[in-house]
């Protein structure tokens, strides 16, 4: 026995001794790569969580991609002074407020994004109404700072935008275009903007997630607005709101602020409803969204889709009224149909049904999807002009 261990230990301890030699001589090569800068060990360091270049967490492509686009505007507005009726003044107060003037000089500041290649400006409305001079401010690689005139092309009040163009040989890049449609709650944004007045060289960007869509509060026009926790201040209106591959799906319109300042609430208007303005102010100088002419209730539930019809499967907005010589009722619309889709796409909310049909033009067409009598069925419209009415009472969130 003690001749057998003693021939197999010689073959077992020369088996550790070669591991061990093998294990010093792996560290030692690994410590001259690292000594020798191999690159097989930088993208190994560079592909850890705490390596030097953190790729994963940084948007400056993304940045750099979308803010050649965004300008400062600078706007001068003549303000009307309104003083009360002379007999609701104090007499005491009369002979000082006859020397106020009538009116006021004073300048908004603003940003906007250019949404074309020959000088389109788009921006929030309040920027520049009733702006008598506006100059644009934007970066140019090869001439520093460009300032520029321009003048409005058109406005939207309905979705405060305004459209402008710029008077120059030198004009910013387009931005490139993304979708507001696939935009969802959770998204990483950024916003790109001139957010101080003192600060009107320097673009400044902020970075959040998509808080919520939709609607905030009654009041507020039909528009699907992106709500962002990024931080917005005054300067951002007009400004760009872009996701994390740098493509406009945005315009930063206002904040919600008890302090004047970003509580982190800002809303922008979605860049698919933003380009059809856009394309509707070149074409015409003027917004004039497709109308249909129905008025509708909520979204069918499963209860009430077995109340009215006796089976819970039934989706879409219930119609519970047709505006006579309507678009609608000139195609054949009733009171009692249920429209499940527009175009072939299902309709998910009373606001995204009006929204796509605002998206076409009068004197489009749109194909409505309704089931009426148990049945599915196709019904062609001409959209007409009008106003969208709703009956449902929005609640803020």
């Amino acid at each position: 026995m003690k001749k057998t261990l003693q021939f197999l230990g010689w073959p077992i301890l020369c088996g550790i001794l070669l591991a061990l030699v093998l294990m010093q001589f792996q560290q030692m090569k690994r410590v001259q790569e690292l000594l020798a800068g191999s690159p097989a060990l930088q993208n190994q360091s560079a592909s850890t969580p705490n390596g030097p270049n953190q790729s994963f967490d940084s948007y400056a492509d993304a940045i750099a991609r979308a803010a050649p686009s965004v300008v400062s505007i600078h706007s001068t507005i003549r303000e009307q002074i309104q003083l009360p009726p002379e007999e609701e003044i104090p007499p005491a107060l009369r002979e000082l407020l006859q020397n106020i003037p009538a009116e006021r000089l004073w300048e908004s500041l603003g940003s906007g994004v250019a949404v074309s290649n020959n000088g389109h400006i788009l921006t929030a409305l309040h920027v520049i109404e009733g702006a008598e001079e506006i100059e644009v401010h934007f970066n140019n690689s090869q001439q520093g700072i460009v300032t520029a005139r321009a003048t409005i092309l058109g406005t939207d009040p309905s979705t405060d935008l305004a459209l402008l163009q710029v008077n120059s040989t030198v004009l910013p890049p387009a931005v490139p275009i993304g979708s507001s449609d696939i935009v969802r709650v959770g998204d990483s944004v950024l916003t790109i903007g001139y957010p101080r007045r003192d600060l009107m060289t320097q673009k400044s960007v902020s970075r959040g997630i998509v808080s919520a869509l939709g609607i905030p509060r009654d009041g507020l026009p039909i528009v699907e607005y992106i709500q962002t926790d990024a931080a917005m201040n005054y300067g951002n209106s007009g400004g760009a709101l872009i996701n994390s591959q740098g493509e406009l799906i945005g315009i930063n319109s206002f904040i919600y602020s008890e302090s004047g300042g970003s509580d982190g609430i800002g809303f922008a208007v979605p860049v698919n409803k933003a380009m059809i303005v856009v394309e509707q102010l070149i074409a015409y100088g003027e917004v004039t969204p497709g109308y249909l002419g129905v008025i509708t209730g909520e979204m069918l539930t499963t209860e009430t889709s077995t109340s009215f019809f006796g089976r819970p499967d039934i989706t879409g907005l219930l119609i519970e009224q047709v505006t006579e010589d309507s678009p609608a009722e000139i195609a054949g619309i009733r009171a009692g149909d249920v429209m499940a889709a527009i175009d072939g796409v299902n309709i998910r909310s009373v606001i995204s049904a009006i929204e796509q049909i605002n998206r076409k033009a009068p004197g489009q067409t749109v194909v409505l999807n309704i089931f009426r009598e148990a049945n599915y069925q196709d019904i062609s419209v001409v959209l007409g002009t009008g106003t969208a009415q709703y009956r449902t009472q929005l609640t803020e969130d």
